[in-house]
């Protein structure tokens, strides 16, 4: 082989090489345990296949770490994670989270549930200041205003970031209420097996839908998200995605 055949030779393989090692590695932090929307055990979900969704086409490697949203807001603070998921303006600005907030990516609907045995009645968010209440990590902050400030005249309000620990304290008659969204609660109440969940429940539609999505810490990226994620709602692979984990 000539010289000039190596050099040749060298050109056209050099741009695949080039593109199968140069990914951008980006670090999420996605909540601890939250089904349908995180599976650790498994790096699937919803919030995480959505994202990996959108990113992996453009050469974008997610890496997801799973922990509690207090210690993901610190961590992103402090540079140690590129994207926070399970944010909105409540919470970026509730935290002091600086960064670029994706479009709204997937929704939240949280409910409040107690025993009918209970004879519990609820027609709005200041109403739970009554009783105890157990819900999950910074509920305060992507609520609103209202719910905070039920939060603050409650002196039986607690928060626990394991959801399932809610659904049993609430079966085991140990908390009033509890308050998550209703698809995890729906996967709790089928999946727990130590504890009898067949009694009636009552769910109270107070708080209404909640937007989430992601911050980046770079606005090319979330830029990037923003139309990958467009081109997944057009495809039909979003509704795909979520019809897998809610079906």
């Amino acid at each position: 082989m000539t010289l000039n055949t190596i050099i040749i030779a060298t050109l056209l393989i050099s741009p695949f090489v080039s593109a199968s090692t140069t990914q951008q590695k980006l670090v999420v932090g996605f909540g601890e345990k939250l089904p349908p929307f995180v599976f650790p055990q498994s790096n699937s979900g919803l919030t995480v296949d959505i994202i990996t969704a959108a990113l992996t086409p453009l050469g974008y490697k997610i890496e997801a770490l799973y922990y509690p949203y207090s210690r993901r807001a610190k961590d992103y603070k402090k540079e140690k994670i590129d994207v926070i998921a399970d944010i909105n303006l409540n919470t970026a600005n509730g935290s002091l989270l600086k960064g670029y907030l994706s479009n709204e990516s997937y929704t939240y609907e949280n409910v409040a549930v107690a025993l009918s045995k209970n004879n519990i009645n609820l027609s709005k968010i200041t109403d739970l200041k009554s009783y105890s209440l157990l819900s999950w990590p910074s509920a305060a902050l992507h609520l609103g205003d209202e719910y905070a400030h039920m939060v603050k005249a409650n002196p039986r309000y607690n928060e626990i970031h394991d959801q399932s620990l809610q659904v049993k304290f609430l079966y085991l008659d140990k908390v009033d209420v509890i308050q998550m969204d209703k698809h995890s609660f729906n996967y709790f109440r089928t999946n727990i097996k130590d504890i009898d969940t067949t009694q009636k429940i009552d769910r109270f539609a107070l708080f209404g839908k909640s937007p989430n999505g992601y911050l980046f810490n770079s606005k090319k990226v979330r830029d990037d998200f923003n139309v990958q994620l467009k081109k997944l709602k057009e495809s039909g692979e979003y509704k795909q995605i979520f019809d897998k984990y809610l079906e």
